[in-house]
């Protein structure tokens, strides 16, 4: 897979402040410490949930873990889903004797899943506590339904209560959630069911479409603990710069979830906020919640407990498209399913005292690497780009025909970026600036104004192609 991206590290940032003040039910009880387990948070969930000490937790200890759970999940999906029983046919999970035996196996795809989603389920309606519809990655306009238990539901709960605990979210504190959260299992409302148990007072705003109204509620309400989508809060950082961002003598700490986050991004954030920024990573399919980013910033520590993550079609760089087996879930299990997303592991042991193999970085999406002539790049290192210009709050990118890539980046009412400031950020993507000077790529680059951002599924930053 040749996308022009560099193996690299997860940049490891500093926290600029350590100062600070301090449906049906989901029931998530009172928080458990753990405190036989000891050691970092998600690694402590992972070793109670598998069922070993802290102390006892290798990665080896965990992939026999995932091994067994693989199988049992196997078993029991060609029992009871009519979609397993064929694509597993002659397949017996007595066999799998390794990782290496679960990677020679079938994957699934959101093309199987679209529009037939009866196939994958594997329990009774009555077992269903939310069915979650979203569009497919592709041009013909489909959606694909998951559908999830209570169950599920509340392992997804733990696992980021366990993240919010490795940002040192303490009783007391304010959290404001810019994100959907009026219906029962949405982001928001799963983050104010995980927090709420520590002790935190929780206000979801829901997702930010008017940039003044949300950061008026940011003044109002002092949170020192924000949740929102990178570009968000990003433009209410730099809204706030018109007034010398007073909201940093109050915020200390922000999660970025629901999309990529480019380095710039997080960077501004820190900047012009003096907080802590950490990434989320997840997506529907795995009940939201995949992996979050410690103190110590050096990629995202996983739910391996829950997930079995792989990384296929690797290159060199070991870098890769994610695929993904959900270990265990009863209602609707996925199996070996390509989530789209390139990425790369590492397992070198984390600052923080996480041991465990993590996420070191996540690329972007597989639909957004553009590619023209023999140049190929992928959209958030555009976003990386955009980004590192202060003014700059939104864009779209469109592939306008077979050599024209359309980039339009939004600023504030009232504020401008010079053509050429945009245009030599831009060039610092290799890639890009040799398409430009072989002349297999034009780029056609303007810029408007906004005060506002999309609601519903144009939240995440996608490519258009014309036609």
């Amino acid at each position: 897979m040749r996308t022009g991206l560099r193996s690299g590290r997860s940049r490891k940032r500093k926290d600029p402040r350590s100062r600070k003040h301090a449906g049906r039910e989901i029931v998530v009880g009172r928080v458990d410490k753990n405190k036989d387990a000891g050691g970092y948070p998600v690694d402590a969930l992972v070793a109670k949930r598998i069922g070993v000490s802290y102390d006892s937790l290798t990665e080896e200890a965990l992939e026999d873990h995932q091994l067994e759970a693989f199988k049992r999940t196997l078993r029991y999906a060609k029992e009871r889903s009519d979609f397993y029983a064929h694509l597993y046919e002659g397949i017996d999970a007595d066999d799998i004797k390794s990782m290496d035996d679960v990677r020679k196996l079938p994957f699934t795809s959101e093309e199987d899943l679209s529009g037939n989603e009866w196939r994958f389920i594997c329990k009774s309606a009555s077992d269903v506590d939310r069915i979650v519809t979203v569009p497919t990655t592709g041009t013909s306009g489909k959606q694909k339904k998951l559908s999830f238990s209570i169950e599920d539901q509340q392992k997804a709960i733990e696992f980021i209560r366990a993240g919010y605990e490795v940002m040192n979210c303490k009783e007391g504190e304010k959290m404001l959630i810019l994100m959907s959260g009026t219906s029962a299992g949405s982001i928001g409302d799963l983050v104010k069911k995980a927090v709420e148990p520590l002790g935190m007072t929780i206000e979801v705003f829901g997702s930010v479409t008017d940039i003044k109204k949300a950061y008026d509620k940011l003044l109002e309400y002092r949170p020192s603990v924000v949740e929102a989508l990178p570009w968000h809060a990003a433009a209410l950082a730099s809204y706030g710069k018109r007034f010398g961002n007073p909201e940093k003598e109050f915020i200390r700490s922000v999660n970025l979830s629901a999309d990529v986050v480019p380095d710039s991004v997080t960077e501004r954030i820190e900047r012009l906020w003096d907080c802590s920024v950490h990434r989320h990573y997840g997506s529907t399919e795995m009940c939201i919640f995949g992996g979050v980013e410690c103190t110590s910033h050096e990629g995202y520590h996983i739910r391996g407990c829950d997930i079995l993550y792989e990384i296929t079609n690797a290159d060199e760089n070991g870098i890769g498209e994610m695929v993904i087996t959900t270990l265990d879930r009863k209602v609707m299990p996925l199996i070996r399913y390509k989530t789209g997303d390139i990425a790369k592991f590492t397992d070198k042991e984390c600052s923080c005292g996480g041991k465990l193999k993590r996420i070191l970085k996540v690329y972007g999406r597989k639909r957004n690497i553009i590619t023209f002539g023999s140049h190929s790049f992928m959209m958030p290192s555009l976003a990386d780009a955009i980004f590192r210009i202060d003014e700059a709050v939104d864009f779209d990118i469109c592939i306008a025909n077979e050599d024209m890539l359309s980039i339009c980046i939004k600023t504030l009412p009232g504020e401008s970026i010079e053509r050429e400031r945009a245009l030599n950020e831009l060039i610092k993507i290799d890639e890009l600036k040799c398409a430009l000077c072989d002349g297999s790529l034009r780029l056609d680059l303007s810029f408007s104004e906004t005060e506002s951002f999309a609601s519903g599924y144009d939240l995440k930053k996608d490519l258009k192609i014309n036609g």
